[in-house]
């Protein structure tokens, strides 16, 4: 049995007091994944990137802190990636989401706007992947706009949060996936303030 401070290492607390356990396993799939994804930024001699600090951010500044407005992805093999000053630990999930959004532009653009929505949610359950690791393997500190990415995908309400926070990687594809998941989104929204906000 692990000590109790090792336990809490492996946990994350929403504002509620709601708890994701993550077993060992699991949390090195999730470093493992993030690695390989880094590797394949700073190997790959036909891809160029920025990688800087910002600002520091406060709760309130959940708009700046998502994977989506913080990377910018110019191209197939282009990106600026301008994290958090106050999230350096979390630099491994906005760079496995800047990859997985390259890899998403690699893809056919003439596709339905449900593929492109399905392609964005794949680069954001990257980031997650990340943002668990750098919180409980290499000690990141909680920051609840990010947390609730983790509870959102653990409560299946993850698809109807990035349709809902107007992700603006998915462009003039945003308002036909939001008409076509407006129950998602009722859902998400529920959740948010029943289960995870505090006092929910």
């Amino acid at each position: 049995m692990l000590p109790a401070g090792l336990t809490a290492q492996y946990r994350i607390v929403s504002p509620s007091g709601a708890v994701i356990e993550f077993e060992p396993d699991r949390l090195l799939e999730y470093r493992d994944r993030s690695d390989s994804l880094r590797t394949d930024l700073e190997e790959d001699p036909e891809v160029l990137y920025y990688t800087d600090f910002g600002r520091d951010l406060e709760p309130e500044d959940v708009e700046d802190a998502l994977p989506w407005n913080a990377i910018e992805v110019v191209t197939d093999s282009l990106a600026a990636l301008v994290m958090p000053g106050n999230l350096r630990e979390a630099q491994r999930a906005y760079i496995s989401y800047a990859v997985l959004r390259m890899h998403a532009v690699r893809q056919d653009p003439d596709v339905p706007c449900e593929e492109i929505a399905e392609r964005e949610l794949f680069a954001v359950e990257g980031f997650v992947d990340g943002w668990i690791a750098a919180r409980t393997l290499f000690g990141g500190p909680a920051y609840g706009p990010l947390d609730e990415l983790a509870f959102a995908r653990e409560a299946g309400v993850l698809p109807g949060l990035v349709a809902d926070r107007s992700n603006r990687q998915l462009a003039g594809c945003l308002e036909v996936w939001r008409d076509r998941t407006s129950e998602e989104i009722a859902a998400y929204r529920a959740w948010r303030t029943e289960r995870y906000l505090e006092g929910g």
